[in-house]
């Protein structure tokens, strides 16, 4: 496996890949707005240090949630 550089997005992460689906497991607050808990959502890209995902709603809005706050829809 690489290794995973803190100041680059990765499309892979433990498993975890570009295009996987998510539902919001509790709101999350953010400079652009807020989102609520079950919107799913589509991942475009992880960010490290800390690890959060950047998912992409419905409307084409990416919104930058720390892994936490998100669920694997399977």
């Amino acid at each position: 496996m690489s290794i995973k550089e803190f100041h680059r997005t990765s499309k892979e992460h433990a498993g975890v890949n570009a295009g996987a689906k998510f539902r919001t497991i509790k709101p999350h607050h953010e400079v652009q707005g807020d989102i609520k808990e079950g919107i799913e959502l589509t991942l475009e890209s992880i960010a490290h240090f800390p690890t959060r995902y950047k998912l992409k709603d419905s409307d084409g809005k990416i919104w930058t949630l720390p892994i936490h706050t998100v669920s694997l829809i399977k």
